[in-house]
């Protein structure tokens, strides 16, 4: 089963849009009914994106941030070559739900 199987079937597609999350003007929108849902979906986008949690890419901080009245969800993780990356998720669909 793909990491995206875990959303009741539906495709990245259903539960993903907007940008890469490289910003908060690029954020990936999670599409999700609730936070576990929608918490689910992000590192399900990291790890689309970045490999598998704990053995390509670990947690460095995760923090809830406003911009322009949206709610969003950044990760910053490091990769297991040192590098650090930044995710940029809109979370206004399932944020407070």
């Amino acid at each position: 089963m793909s990491i995206f199987g875990m959303f009741k079937g539906k495709g990245p597609r259903d539960k993903f849009g907007g940008g890469d999350g490289s910003s908060f003007k690029s954020a990936v929108i999670i599409n999700a009914e609730d936070h576990s849902a929608g918490v689910k979906a992000e590192y399900a986008y990291v790890a689309a994106q970045c490999g598998k949690p704990q053995q390509d890419w670990s947690l460095v901080k995760q923090a809830l941030h406003h911009h322009d009245d949206k709610p969003y969800d950044v990760l910053t993780i490091n990769l297991r070559n040192g590098q650090e990356r930044t995710f940029h998720f809109d979370i206004s669909k399932f944020f407070g739900k």
